[in-house]
């Protein structure tokens, strides 16, 4: 019996047995169990499945990001998605929320589910719970693919883009139209882009000769509620900054939204200059300045990079770290008007 003579006695179609199979897309709980309950009537075994068993392969990778929601990771999965498809390979979406705790259950699962790979961006870059569990999973001979961030003490492949550098450039962008009082809202101090754009604002300002002054840098968890208080506690100092580097869209979205509550004119009330684009102020053209850099692209060469290492098991490697090109984008917010 094949799969569309299965879905013929349910009566449904072909494509609702395959995701059942699979656990992948939407399909309502009664309809699972009777697809389900045919199956084990049926004893059927697809011949995927089949496969599996014999060649221990599943055809699935497992992909952990921590908030689906941002548009820059929904492009990270856009970039594996394409390149999984073309080759063969289902994905299993993980979110994590930005918790750690959620991180490592899905790690557990895993050995369970019997995937060929894993691409994660991790929560954090100094958690000794992920780091083991990513390391015994490598030894279980499932090969992991880091993007955007990284775990202490492992030595896996990944693609990153040059954090360091893009922030340094990115706020010399706004010494250079003048901006002496320059804050910053960080990104988490255990994540490795929070602290390298960090690392770089600091640098551009001592660089240029600017004092470096403690209530300008501020911490952020890359989100929109905590940036839009950050962007309060700054603009309320007796001092307050002329410019505010942000750290990632997300806390580029909770600046914008207090400047908007509060009347505030972009360019000429106060600046902002932001890593990472934004794709709905893109269309509305609203002039935001960014260090800009091409997400999709990342979650391609993650994939690609999966998938040599799938293809070439028993090849030993110097593992790759793959960098992709950034672009400080000057738009108008970074003017100096006050």
């Amino acid at each position: 019996m094949n799969i569309k003579e299965l879905a013929e006695k349910i009566g449904v179609s072909s494509a609702t047995v395959s995701r059942v199979i699979n656990n992948s897309g939407y399909v309502s709980d009664k309809t699972r169990q009777e697809v389900l309950a045919a199956i084990e009537k049926y004893q059927y075994v697809p011949n995927d499945i089949a496969r599996s068993l014999s060649t221990k392969s599943t055809r699935s990778i497992g992909v952990i990001i921590p908030d689906i929601e941002n548009e820059f990771f929904s492009a990270v999965i856009s970039g594996i998605s394409q390149m999984a498809e073309v080759h063969g390979y289902n994905i299993n979406f993980m979110g994590t929320n930005e918790n750690v705790e959620s991180e490592h259950a899905f790690l557990e699962n895993v050995g369970r589910q019997r995937l060929d790979g894993v691409i994660i961006v991790p929560v954090s870059q100094e958690d000794a719970i992920t780091r083991e569990k990513l390391l015994q999973i490598e030894k279980k001979g499932v090969p992991v693919v880091m993007v955007d961030r990284c775990v202490t003490g492992t030595n896996f492949e990944g693609v990153f883009v040059d954090s360091f550098s893009g922030a340094y450039e990115g706020v010399q962008a706004l010494i250079r139209e003048g901006h002496k009082r320059i804050a910053t809202i960080t990104g988490p101090v255990t994540s490795k882009p929070g602290r390298e754009r960090r690392k770089g604002y600091v640098k551009a300002l001592e660089d240029a000769g600017i004092e470096i002054r403690p209530e300008y840098i501020v911490s952020g968890d890359f989100r929109i509620d905590k940036a839009y208080r950050c962007t309060e506690q700054l603009l309320q100092l007796d001092v307050p900054p002329t410019a505010i580097f942000t750290s990632n869209n997300l806390t580029t979205m909770g600046c914008l939204k207090y400047f908007t509550e509060h009347n505030l004119k972009i360019g000429k009330q106060i600046s902002i200059l932001g890593f990472d684009d934004i794709e709905v102020l893109k269309i509305i053209k609203y002039k935001l300045s960014v260090v800009a850099r091409d997400a999709k692209q990342q979650g391609i060469e993650a994939m690609k990079l999966l998938l040599d290492q799938l293809e070439h098991k028993n090849i030993p490697k110097k593992p790759r770290q793959i960098n992709i090109p950034y672009q400080v984008i000057l738009r108008g917010s970074e003017k100096l008007n006050l």
